[in-house]
């Protein structure tokens, strides 16, 4: 299970405790499982730099700070993708991992996937190990088992700063073999970029370019409940009338596209029935702040 940035070691996470009442995190109890989700976090070397507004260090910062005061500590971070701010430099990865210090000295694992302003060769060499299992050479993929659900972390990346993404027929193997073999639990796939929109030609917009083929491996496998994925800077969940599989668009923690969407991160708790996705808005005072989404196992 290739973890992107490894927890820090309980010693060093009970010393933080002691030193920082924000480290001391309840442990997940036996019946619910807690997961942070990010998305579109969009780092620069430089953590002083904003866009459309708002300074994305700053804001990943006070979402780091908002898990570490939830009382719950996640069983892992997940950070869906545009990880860096444009084009994926070695000084962006450098300072994403400064921000991310707390959670991992709070003994919480981050793994990342990869978006169109991410660089793969950059993101690994930082935020990777060289012993870490590849389970494809050309693609950052992992599959992270719990004992209450599966997630499938797929790359979506195909060229750094350009905005559609495809996931190719070697990774689209690798999935279809994967959920087939990965322990029987409810499953979430996760992307950076959305599915195509209904009746997009292929190649005609800016997500994922093989959609088709994406949807059509997950329609084979019950065991696959929903698909998680970031890119619009949108939040927003809705379960597909053809198949019954939820489709989750995370929020950016960075900045928004359009003035009445949210930014922020959301807290996923699985149970034995389901996953209960609650929505933290940078905001406190926006509408969506603590709207919750409930997607049933069954």
């Amino acid at each position: 299970m290739p973890i992107t940035l490894p927890a820090k070691s309980r010693r060093h996470w009970l010393r933080a405790a002691i030193a920082s009442p924000l480290a001391a995190l309840a442990e997940s109890s036996p019946d619910a499982q807690h997961w942070a989700l990010f998305s579109d976090t969009h780092i620069a070397a430089d953590a002083s730099l904003s866009a459309r507004g708002a300074v994305m260090a700053a804001n990943l910062k006070r979402c780091v700070q908002q898990v570490l005061s939830s009382g719950q500590k996640p069983f892992g971070l997940l950070i869906n993708g545009d990880c860096a701010y444009l084009d994926g430099q070695a000084a962006d990865y450098q300072t994403l991992i400064g921000l991310l210090e707390p959670l991992r000295e709070a003994s919480v694992p981050v793994h990342c996937t990869l978006g169109n302003h991410d660089n793969r060769r950059q993101f690994l060499a930082a935020m990777t190990s060289p012993q870490d299992a590849r389970p494809l050479e050309t693609k950052h993929v992992s599959l992270v088992s719990s004992a209450a659900m599966n997630w499938v972390l797929l790359d979506s990346l195909e060229v750094v700063n350009a905005t559609p993404g495809k996931l190719g027929a070697e990774q689209l193997g690798w999935l279809d073999r994967t959920l087939a073999n990965c322990p029987n639990r409810p499953t979430v796939v996760m992307a950076h970029h959305n599915p195509a929109p209904s009746g997009a030609a292929s190649g005609k917009h800016s997500g994922l370019t093989d959609s088709a083929a994406l949807l059509e491996v997950l329609r084979h496998h019950s065991k696959v409940k929903a698909f998680v994925f970031g890119h619009t800077h949108q939040w927003q969940a809705r379960r597909s009338e053809g198949n019954g599989l939820w489709l989750i668009n995370l929020p950016p923690t960075s900045y928004v596209f359009s003035a009445q969407s949210p930014a922020g991160w959301v807290m996923a708790k699985a149970t034995g029935n389901g996953l209960n996705l609650e929505l933290h808005c940078l905001n406190p005072n926006h509408e969506q702040h603590g709207q919750c989404v409930e997607i049933d196992w069954s």
